[in-house]
This record gives structure tokens, C-alpha cells and sequence, in this order.
């Protein structure tokens, strides 16, 4: 047998492996690895910040996991859900989520690494409030689709060290209906590659600098809409 075997795609447990005990020994991780599917009420574990009227965050229900992220009724509202500052580009931090957007027009929304786990309303981690690009962090990068924007399209968007904010297009618009998994991952030299269902979509050198970053959520309401839902199903985290 050998000493270390290597996986190119996937392992798949199939008829009786898939209904009994298919891992013998110890399993254990050499990187960080972390689930979060929000089956319980697990907001004690981030910062929520609700800037305004409305907004909420709360367990979907009906026997589905995941969170709902609820903007508020104000023009500008944003809400935020953060981890702690736990990351560093020194360990190759890599999140994922997989979201749904349920009205794309009036809905700005940002995903991704911040060096910092709130904001104040209007000011969002990344946006486009207005059509122009903008950014309250220092350091972050990560997607952004915000109705503001003449287009809705995911932007891969990053700044570093207060610099200028950029974004590079993914090609790709949400649609109302749709979830997609969106993946940011870092290198030990802050050079951000981003993922959308799989699949690379962008990259961005010198994304950010070597300060501490949380993952984050930012949820906010475009032309007064209010009421509109992003529903996160789970958030999943590694590093070294």
C-alpha cells in the first residue's frame, strides 16, 4: 500500500460504505477545516451588526439549514455578519459559501476576507453604492454584486492597505432563483484567487496586505426595496 495516496477529483462512498462506518483510524485534518451550516443558532459565533430598521438575521426554517440575511427598509441599510479577525494570508486562507440572492435589483451584497468584522451604515467592506466603486476597509477582498451598479454581475473587488479599490468582472449575473457557491481563497503573498460554482473566475494580485481578516457578510438595501433576503446555507473555512 502506499504511504500517501492523491486525489485529483473526488472520493465517493457507494452501497454499503455509504451506510455504515467508512473512515477506521483517526482522521485528522493538517489544515484547519471548518463547516459552519447554521443548523442551530449559531450567531453567537460572529459580529452581527444591524444598522437600521428591519434588517434580521435568522435561521431559514422549514427543515432547511442556513441563515437569512433580511435587509432593511432604508435606502443604503446595510447589515453585516462577521467572524473574529482568525485569518492571515501567511496561513492560505481559503472560505466558501454557497448564497442566494432573492431580488438582485434592489439588493447590494458583499462576500469575502475584511480586516475588519463591521462597518457603519451606508459604508459597506467593498460596494458600488451609486455606480462607483468604494470601500470602508483597509484590506479586503472578496465578491461583490450590488444593484447600484448599472450591472448586477459578481465583481471579484479587492483593496490593500487603503489603496485603490479594484474589481475585475466574473462574467456572471445572479439570478433571483439561483444559489452559488463562492469561493476566495489567498496565498502567502495576499494574491486572491476567486471561485464561482467550482470554477476560476478571477484573480487579483496583491489582493490584500498581511493584517488579520475575518470572513464577512454584507447585506444591504438598493432603491428603498427592504425586506430582501440573502440566504446563506452554510460558511466553510480553512487555513494552515
Amino acid at each position: 500500500m502506499p504511504r500517501e495516496l492523491k486525489i485529483s477529483e473526488s472520493i465517493e462512498f457507494r452501497q454499503g460504505a455509504n451506510y455504515r462506518p467508512n473512515i477506521l483510524g483517526n482522521l485528522s485534518s493538517k489544515r484547519m477545516c471548518v463547516a459552519d451550516w447554521f443548523w442551530y443558532d449559531s450567531q453567537a459565533n460572529y459580529t452581527v451588526t444591524l444598522d437600521g430598521t428591519n434588517d434580521a438575521v435568522a435561521a431559514i426554517g422549514g427543515g432547511i439549514p442556513g441563515l437569512s440575511l433580511l435587509s432593511g427598509d432604508t435606502d443604503d441599510q446595510v447589515g453585516y455578519m462577521g467572524t473574529g479577525l482568525i485569518f492571515d494570508i501567511s496561513q492560505a486562507p481559503f472560505i466558501e459559501t454557497k448564497v442566494r440572492i432573492t431580488d438582485v435589483s434592489q439588493t447590494s451584497f458583499f462576500f469575502g476576507f475584511s480586516d475588519a468584522n463591521t462597518e457603519s451604515t451606508p459604508d459597506s467592506t467593498i460596494d458600488y453604492a451609486d455606480a462607483t466603486l468604494a470601500a470602508a476597509a483597509t484590506d479586503a477582498c472578496g465578491f461583490v454584486s450590488d444593484a447600484d451598479k448599472s450591472s448586477s454581475l459578481f465583481y471579484a473587488a479587492s483593496i490593500a492597505t487603503g489603496g485603490a479599490v479594484g474589481a475585475t468582472s466574473t462574467g456572471i449575473t445572479p439570478s433571483d432563483t439561483g444559489y452559488y457557491v463562492l469561493g476566495v481563497g489567498l496565498d502567502t503573498s495576499g494574491n486572491a484567487t476567486y471561485y464561482i460554482n467550482g470554477a476560476v473566475v478571477a484573480y487579483r494580485a496583491s489582493a490584500v496586505t498581511d493584517v488579520p481578516l475575518c470572513a464577512i457578510f454584507n447585506f444591504g438595501t438598493r432603491d428603498n426595496g427592504g425586506g430582501d433576503a440573502v440566504y446563506v446555507k452554510y460558511l466553510k473555512m480553512w487555513q494552515d
